[in-house]
């Protein structure tokens, strides 16, 4: 079952099979004989994964899930691009370190930001659940609470529970922490064999 996502020369091919299998469980809802109901769309998901791996800076999780989301075919990639480096940069701001009148702004202008996004997205989650994302990604309790607070509301609009969904998202987080920690560290682990 080895992924070709998560394989390289040093990685174990028993710890690679793992990532696979726990990539489809976080995106697909399966182990691949097992289903689990999700509650997130498979897009919200790979934009999310997206978002992560910009703020993470992992040029092979970007390629990938641009990949993903693109063959979707609801985004061009350049627009694609240009949204998810806009949106890293509102939320690579931490607001525990602007004044008070700065963060008001700060909030004021990402919720116009987010609104442009979701009319484009047909999308009004999208924004705040990759806020909520980078919030629990950097442990940042500002997001977590701002973002947090829409993402539960427009859930229970939808009537869907916010716990459920808002526990799907944390998959996703954990699993992206773990996918571009390894695929960071792989071309480094390398030059150890190149000498």
């Amino acid at each position: 079952m080895s992924s070709r996502v998560f394989k390289d020369k040093v990685f174990p091919k028993h710890i690679s099979d793992l990532m696979g299998l726990m990539h489809m469980m976080v995106f697909d809802g399966t182990d691949g004989e097992e289903h689990w109901d999700t509650f997130l769309t498979f897009e919200q998901k790979e934009c999310v994964a997206l978002a992560l791996a910009h703020y993470y800076q992992c040029e092979h999780c970007i390629e990938h899930h641009t990949k993903a989301v693109c063959r979707l075919g609801t985004v061009e990639q350049e627009s694609l691009s240009k949204n998810m480096n806009s949106m890293i940069l509102f939320l690579r701001t931490d607001v525990s370190r602007i004044g008070e009148s700065e963060k008001l702004r700060w909030m004021q202008a990402w919720q116009e930001y987010a609104l442009k996004i979701s009319l484009k997205q047909h999308d009004k989650l999208m924004p705040y659940l990759i806020g909520l994302a980078i919030g629990m990604a950097r442990d940042d309790l500002f997001l977590i609470e701002f973002c947090g607070r829409e993402v539960k509301q427009t859930l229970q609009d939808m009537g869907l529970d916010p716990r459920l969904a808002i526990g799907e998202l944390e998959s996703v987080v954990i699993f992206m922490k773990a996918a571009a920690s390894k695929n960071r560290i792989a071309p480094k682990v390398e030059l150890i064999f190149s000498v």
